[in-house]
């Protein structure tokens, strides 16, 4: 066998492999401008506000898994294995500052929830899980819970979160295409006002032994004179779009 040649034609295929790929990526960019650039022109002719959008960046995403953890504390009042309850210190300021000092200090894992401003009320705060820089979206499999009128705080915790080994990296999908796609599907009207739009992950599947979790935006939008929050996929446009009750 003449290894030079062999050795030669597979550094060949590779480069090849690489052009191949370099060429695949350079068009799913210009596809992705175009795209952009047609979804501005549409919107361009409607009063829709989407100057909260103007900070995104592209950035690759895909669909994870993890544990739900099997929390145990001698004041737990909960029946679930995966969720912990327990009644808050009368000290604490109900407060999301006060909530948050208190969850730093003397919650397991507190550090790694974060204040969701738009699922909390002036008498429920919740804290959502975070992994890798994006929150878990309201869910009891993954957040703090506080009441005010019960006195008490309900945790879950999503532990061993990986990247699925039957998916793969996928371009996030631009909050601006999505506007448009809600516009032409008369989800919102022309004079909709889109207040924020934050990127994270949607619990899909929840089994005893395993969670799934799907990127997804979540939108908070004003639209005649209603407030409305929408999960939308971040891969896919095909996915149903969820709505908070």
């Amino acid at each position: 066998m003449d290894w030079k040649l062999t050795k030669s034609l597979f550094i060949a295929a590779f480069l090849l492999m690489n052009l191949v790929l370099i060429y695949i990526l350079y068009n799913e960019s210009n596809e992705e401008v175009r795209e952009l650039a047609d979804t501005t022109n549409v919107l361009s002719e409607t009063n829709i506000d989407t100057s909260a959008l103007d900070g995104f960046e592209n950035v690759q995403m895909q669909i994870i898994i993890g544990d739900p953890a099997e929390l145990d504390h001698e004041e737990d009042m909960s029946e679930n294995d995966t969720v912990l309850t327990l009644p808050l210190d009368d000290k604490v300021t109900f407060a999301p500052e006060g909530l948050k000092t208190y969850k730093d200090n003397s919650i397991y894992r507190g550090e790694e929830y974060h204040y969701d401003k738009v699922m909390s009320t002036p008498d429920t705060i919740t804290f959502n899980q975070h992994y890798d820089g994006y929150p878990i979206f309201s869910h009891e499999a993954a957040r703090l819970y506080f009441s005010e009128e019960s006195g008490s705080m309900t945790q879950g915790y999503v532990e061993n979160i990986e990247e699925s080994d039957y998916a793969v990296e996928q371009n996030v999908r631009h909050p601006k295409v999505i506007v448009e796609e809600l516009y032409i599907q008369e989800n919102i009207t022309d004079n909709a006002v889109i207040e924020s739009a934050v990127l994270g992950y949607y619990i899909i599947l929840e089994e005893d032994d395993q969670i799934m979790m799907r990127p997804k935006w979540q939108f908070e939008i004003t639209d005649e004179g209603i407030e409305r929050i929408l999960y939308i996929d971040a891969l896919s446009q095909t996915e149903d779009i969820i709505e908070r009750e």
